[in-house]
């Protein structure tokens, strides 16, 4: 009777006391679908839209960009065109006021391709050039109208502060951070992914592309508003530094190649950094880091979640929450389409 009761007692945990329930059980597992490596992840959980007037504003914007931007010749001009870069900012800020899209797009975009530019550079060189913008950007030095980046730059943010001085300079302090860190040595000296990660949030541009969702729909939060959602600000930098980490690295891969001397060009990036530090290669760690975007993402939505069920939620709250998920799924979006970063061969 015992040997009876204590076989039970092991089944019922999991346990076998023979070959041939072990048989049984393996056989049971086998007809589990086996993991198949896939490099496409399940889709996102957060919402995609586009700004409805996405297609005014790209073409009038390409234009205005192709046309003036000093390129380094026409070829780099075009594939501008077709990778869409001011179609970005329609997918990410679909909620933006029709009066602020345009100022919301073109800073945008000028982030996009100042990067580019830093990236050819030694880090004593990127930052000259941007010592150089930064007087210009905030209007306390007139530009040079022969130098595009400079009048750009400088016509640029004097629009948006003429629209919203105070949120403009919510904008311009996430773009100082970001442009900052992509022209600090430090970038060089990121050990481990901890490290890693609190670098790549700065000069990825979260806290810059945070800002341009609260100007680019008049979202004026309070101090108080701020401090209570540092939980979903820091959630919201895992997800949008390592989606883009995965889906730019190759581009990055790119550039190196094209510039292995230039300091800028050195890569940082967290599909690099695991597959180091696993000895994955380089699908195999991105293929492990969209699982934990799609961890990130569940954790994100319960995070607001519980946030919108406490008091003190004010409109404007509610709607930036809204707007940094938008983002999220909007630059997922561009980026798996975009010739930015899926360069056609």
């Amino acid at each position: 009777m015992f040997s009876a009761i204590y076989r039970s007692l092991w089944r019922s945990i999991g346990r076998v006391d023979s070959n041939y329930e072990l048989e049984l059980q393996v056989a049971e597992m086998r007809k589990q679908r086996a993991y198949v490596p896939a490099d496409k992840p399940p889709p996102t959980i957060f919402a995609i839209k586009c700004h409805p007037k996405a297609d005014q504003v790209c073409a009038e914007l390409d234009e205005y960009f192709f046309k003036d931007w000093p390129w380094k010749d026409k070829a780099t001009g075009q594939k501008f065109l077709r990778s869409e870069t001011n179609r970005w900012a329609c997918l990410a800020l679909p909620n933006a006021r029709d009066d602020r899209i345009f100022d919301a797009v073109r800073v945008n975009t000028l982030l996009f391709l100042l990067d580019d530019v830093a990236e050819t550079m030694s880090f004593s060189e990127g930052k000259a050039f941007y010592k150089r913008l930064t007087p210009i950007a905030l209007g306390k030095a007139l530009p040079d109208r022969n130098d595009p980046y400079e009048w750009m730059t400088y016509d640029i943010w004097k629009s948006m502060r003429a629209t919203d001085p105070e949120l403009t300079e919510v904008v311009w302090q996430g773009a100082l951070l970001c442009i900052t860190a992509q022209v600090d040595e430090a970038r060089m000296k990121c050990p481990d992914l901890g490290s890693l990660l609190k670098h790549r949030a700065k000069e990825a541009g979260i806290a810059f592309v945070a800002a341009v969702v609260r100007f680019s729909q008049a979202l004026h939060l309070t101090p108080a508003d701020i401090a209570s959602i540092s939980d979903i600000h820091t959630s919201y930098a895992l997800l949008g530094v390592t989606v883009n980490d995965i889906l730019s690295f190759d581009k990055e891969l790119r550039a190196l190649r094209l510039a292995p001397e230039a300091e800028g060009a050195h890569i940082l990036n967290m599909t690099q950094a695991l597959a180091n530090d696993t000895e994955l290669n380089y699908k195999a760690s991105k293929r492990v880091l969209w699982v934990l975007c799609r961890e990130w993402e569940v954790r994100h939505r319960q995070l607001v979640k519980e946030r919108m069920e406490k008091k003190g939620v004010s409109k404007d709250l509610e709607s930036y929450l809204e707007g940094l998920e938008l983002t999220l799924g909007g630059n997922e979006w561009w980026s798996w389409r975009t010739e930015r970063y899926q360069e056609k061969v």
